[in-house]
């Protein structure tokens, strides 16, 4: 199913907040952190349901932070999909100072349907999840493209 139609992603406070507890957790460590959202489509809407934290290896490298998940975690995920008959439409990771989507992340994501969102979040969310220098990607035919601060606000809806 490709999430290229999607013209708006709801996400409940409440999957913010398990995110952002998430995301400052691992930071606290000196460690980035995926977490994705997983929902249902309705319409033209992406309905986020979860959080979902996979097992996750990271790592701090001379040349900065990594986090890998492995081919096992990602097969329990696609199981875990089916059996909530949900998608995997967002993921979210944190960066230790400004978030950007580096040449790993564009090579190596968990999302990957077409339409897709990747959000990267600075300071290892220190400053929450929608700080003013969070940025959002979206996956496109030409690879992850970085949607402009004016157009995020019609994308993401807060939902309570």
């Amino acid at each position: 199913m490709s999430l290229q139609p999607i013209q708006v992603f709801e996400i409940p406070t409440r999957v913010v907040g398990e995110t952002e507890e998430a995301l400052a957790r691992a930071g606290n460590d000196g460690y980035e952190l995926f977490v994705l959202w997983t929902g249902h489509v309705h319409g033209t809407t992406f309905e986020v349901l979860r959080t979902y934290v996979p097992t996750q290896n990271s790592y701090r490298l001379e040349s900065g932070l990594c986090v890998r998940v492995e081919g096992k975690e990602l097969h329990l995920l696609n199981q875990w999909l089916y059996n909530e008959k949900q998608i995997l439409g967002v993921q979210v990771h944190t960066h230790p100072k400004k978030a950007f989507h580096s040449d790993t992340d564009d090579t190596y994501p968990i999302v990957t349907e077409l339409g897709g969102l990747s959000i990267v979040v600075p300071f290892f969310c220190r400053e929450g999840l929608w700080s003013r220098e969070t940025v959002v990607y979206r996956l496109t035919e030409g690879g992850w493209t970085e949607i402009p601060v004016s157009d995020t606000g019609r994308l993401l809806r807060a939902v309570s």
